[in-house]
């Protein structure tokens, strides 16, 4: 048997052609992601300027708490999609195709109904303090209908990713998104102006986006209610319920300091941090949900079809991607972040540009927790995820309670960089006791210079007029880093050439 060794041209080429397969799912996600950014830069100074900052802060506790209620009504099922479609695919599992998505399908319509009801119940019979005034209440009862639309819209669009469609996936969130907020405008516009009218234009939108997903599954038949499979269903649910509560207390993470800014602050300061994190989770958006969509599945079915040698070195490689994009993004944002917040927000929110390192920070390291946890999820041990996140969300709660009073609004922003940054290191520390993921240092020193170089740079421009400035600065900023990538990473350049060349062909 001829053994090849690490360094031969077919493994190199091997090497490329994964890595060529992640550049090309996470660039179909991030032209998505890029595309439903958009629409939320142009929703943002709309909601801005047409809401009070008090407004705009109660409107964004009513969103975090709906957040939070879908995340419970999924009980966690929708990692175990991802999961067990790998299992499903490779034969290592007993069902058929048609089980495994009759039973993902009207399992999560189940529970998704069932929590919406529940929820409403609950939400009804709670004190109002607890909710932070009658208004808060009301609107959330109102939404909740968001909570089952969203819960079957989880089941869905999972499926796209479990099977690796990206374009699919990215063009349905990409219609969905436009037409969700083409909805939202008119409303506002011309019949209704109010926080009631934002959130019943809402559902309309996704109402009809999750019908057409459903409609295009439905039309390959592969849904069948005597199909559902029981046995498979509480497989899941044992998979998915310790991912839950990791999912709950990232959700937490989001929302827990928003009802102590509330509570110690009131609503107005509210506003302004809940504008910063908005900004800032558009933004990072377009690269760590883009990479953790794409990498999560490629590395279960490699795992399950290559084993554990070529995951390892797939997951290695990933680390090596993800530094690449994600420390440009940090001096980015915080070379250009704070002019941009004030120019799509208006003035009003000049206060919230002081949080956007610390929310970009934080968001950009717990984005690279997908990889640092590639054993566990792999081995299935979803508790220790949950006991990290607890850990994370007992922290951040704890800090912002008290650094919120004395230092506002800044200090439940340096609360939450610690608590992503607590919930990556915990995640680290036990994912190698399965896979031991290697941090490539001089990577992150290379690309950590090239991204000082790029700051540096922009920063020092100063060209005319707030917006064509803004252009400009983001356009250098994005081309410096890019040439220094080019010329001096070998395998990135690699990669992006043959993407080129392949783009070409396809023109």
């Amino acid at each position: 048997m001829q053994i090849r060794s690490e360094s031969s041209p077919v493994i190199q080429k091997e090497k490329r052609g994964v890595l060529a397969r992640l550049f090309q799912h996470t660039s179909n996600y991030t032209i998505g992601s890029i595309l439903v950014m958009l629409a939320s830069v142009i929703s943002f100074p709309i909601l801005t300027r047409l809401f009070t900052v008090a407004e705009y802060g109660t409107m964004a506790l009513v969103t975090s708490t709906i957040l939070f209620l879908v995340g419970v009504g999924k009980l966690g099922l929708q990692h175990s999609v991802v999961r067990y479609y790998s299992e499903v695919e490779a034969g290592t599992r007993k069902n058929t195709a048609q089980q495994f998505f009759s039973t993902v399908l009207f399992g999560m319509i189940g529970v998704g109904l069932f929590v919406t009801l529940l929820s409403i119940v609950m939400v009804y019979v709670l004190p109002t303090a607890w909710l932070a005034d009658a208004q808060t209440k009301y609107l959330i009862i109102l939404a909740s209908p968001l909570i089952f639309i969203r819960v079957v819209d989880s089941a869905m669009y999972n499926m796209l990713r479990a099977q690796q469609k990206s374009g699919i996936y990215s063009t349905y969130f990409t219609v969905r998104k436009y037409l969700g907020l083409g909805l939202i405008l008119l409303v506002l516009f011309y019949l209704s102006r109010t926080l009631e009218g934002f959130f019943l234009s809402s559902m309309v939108g996704e109402l009809i986006a999750v019908l057409v997903i459903i409609f295009y599954y439905a039309k390959q038949g592969v849904f069948n209610l005597h199909s559902f499979n029981r046995p498979l269903f509480v497989s899941m649910l044992v998979f998915g319920l310790p991912l839950l509560a990791s999912e709950l207390s990232m959700l937490l993470l989001n929302m827990g300091g928003r009802y102590i800014i509330n509570y110690q602050l009131g609503p107005e300061p509210l506003g302004a941090f809940s504008a910063a994190f908005n900004f800032s989770d558009y933004l990072q958006g377009v690269l760590t949900a883009s990479f953790a969509q794409a990498v999560v599945p490629m590395y279960f079915r490699m795992w399950e079809q290559q084993g554990r040698e070529k995951t390892i070195e797939f997951i290695q490689q990933a680390l090596k991607y993800y530094l690449a994009l994600a420390l440009p993004v940090l001096a980015g944002m915080a070379a250009v972040g704070p002019e941009l917040l004030q120019l799509l927000a208006s003035s009003k929110y000049a206060v919230s540009t002081e949080l956007i390192v610390f929310i970009v920070g934080g968001m950009l390291v717990s984005g690279g927790t997908p990889i640092f946890s590639a054993g566990i999820y792999i081995n299935k041990l979803t508790k220790v995820v949950m006991y990290s996140v607890l850990t994370a969300v007992a922290v951040n709660l704890i800090l912002t309670s008290l650094l919120t009073r004395p230092f506002g609004i800044e200090g439940a922003a340096f609360a939450a960089l610690v608590s992503y940054l607590l919930y990556t290191l915990l995640a680290a520390y036990y994912g190698r006791k399965v896979i031991q993921i290697k941090m490539p240092w001089m990577d992150v020193a290379k690309y950590g210079l090239f991204s000082l170089i790029m700051y540096f740079a922009v920063v020092r421009l100063h060209p005319f007029g707030p917006v064509s400035g803004l252009f400009v600065q983001i356009g250098a900023g994005a081309a410096i880093y890019g040439v220094l990538i080019l010329l001096f990473d070998a395998p990135i350049r690699h990669v992006v050439l043959r993407g080129a060349k392949t783009l070409r062909s396809k023109i």
